[in-house]
């Protein structure tokens, strides 16, 4: 009888715990998955891709200012930072603007949302908010939906370099209804009561892109075709995050590296020291950023746009 009654308590203690956990954790985190419909290459190898641009270019905006530490997007535990103190550092969020000639407009990452203009951490809001979040701010209409408003552009849709919360907040001032799309396996963090920002809210689907079938693109790694003309290209660049996404943008005017948070800014390409503790995975991340200084190396002429730096080189 004892022992029926304390397999009975362990099954409610159980689900108890799984309501809990589907209540808080992960109903605000979810949201439909659905995979990319990635095109057939155009082509199979960086000389045949940056040997053939084509008429897409980027505009880099930054959205906003967020304060936070240098070991949070540097590793100071790497053996070339022995010499470098943390600090508390400001950074701009960016996001890039792509229009193609033939295409339209797409937008790389969405940056921060207009109520930074009034509130240091936008719509997010929770018990972990003030201990965990760095603070941001902005200037009145330099969200990216102003900028697009101002410039009178027509968003086709919306790629992401990864879903952490200074690249999502903005999608709160986007269209719905168009295409939004990371890298798969990517984790949406929205915790309700402790960290809760309802960025996607009101999108019906995530696109998911799977690098399982994609080409080898070395140094950088597996790629897709995003548009299927050779003009926009993904790259898998795990280590930041889970499903962290890079992007080439290969203009005739100019050559782009988007490089998101796998290289924050271009200190941290001068130094090859990996992402910091924001990362899921240091030594992911590691290999990511030296990924990118050596496809640099071997292709100069290809521009490197940073996630958080309006430095380009």
């Amino acid at each position: 009888m004892r022992k029926s009654k304390r397999i009975l308590l362990a099954i409610t203690v159980i689900l108890l715990a799984t309501s809990i956990f589907t209540f808080v954790v992960w109903q605000p985190s979810m949201i439909r998955r659905v995979p990319y419909p990635a095109p057939e290459p155009a082509f199979h190898s960086w000389k045949e891709i940056l040997s053939n641009p084509q008429p897409i270019t980027i505009r880099t905006y930054s959205t906003g200012i967020m304060q936070t530490t240098l070991s949070a997007i540097m590793n100071l535990e790497h053996e070339e930072a022995q010499d470098i103190e943390d600090a508390s550092i400001e950074i701009p969020v960016n996001v890039g603007i792509i229009q193609h000639q033939e295409f339209g407009a797409y937008l790389i990452d969405a940056g921060l949302d207009k109520a930074y203009v009034h509130n240091q951490h936008g719509t997010i809001r929770g018990l972990m908010v003030e201990s965990y979040l760095g603070k941001g701010s902005q200037e009145p209409n330099t969200h990216v939906a102003a900028i697009l408003d101002q410039e009178s552009i027509r968003l086709e849709g919306v790629f992401l370099t990864h879903l952490h919360q200074d690249h999502t907040a903005g999608i709160v001032d986007l269209p719905k209804d168009i295409p939004y799309v990371a890298g798969k396996n990517e984790r949406y963090v929205n915790y309700r009561f402790f960290m809760q920002s309802d960025h996607l809210a009101g999108i019906d689907e995530l696109q998911e892109i799977d690098f399982a079938e994609a080409i080898d693109l070395p140094p950088l790694g597996k790629g897709i075709d995003v548009i299927g003309d050779g003009s926009l290209w993904a790259i898998s660049s795990s280590g930041h995050s889970a499903g962290h996404v890079i992007f080439l943008i290969n203009g005739i005017d100019e050559q782009v590296l988007f490089t998101g948070d796998a290289c924050n800014d271009h200190y941290q390409f001068e130094t090859g020291i990996g992402p910091g503790y924001y990362s899921s995975d240091l030594e992911g991340g590691q290999e990511a950023l030296e990924r990118i200084i050596l496809f640099k190396e071997r292709h100069p002429e290809v521009k490197l746009v940073y996630g958080h730096d309006l430095i380009t080189y």
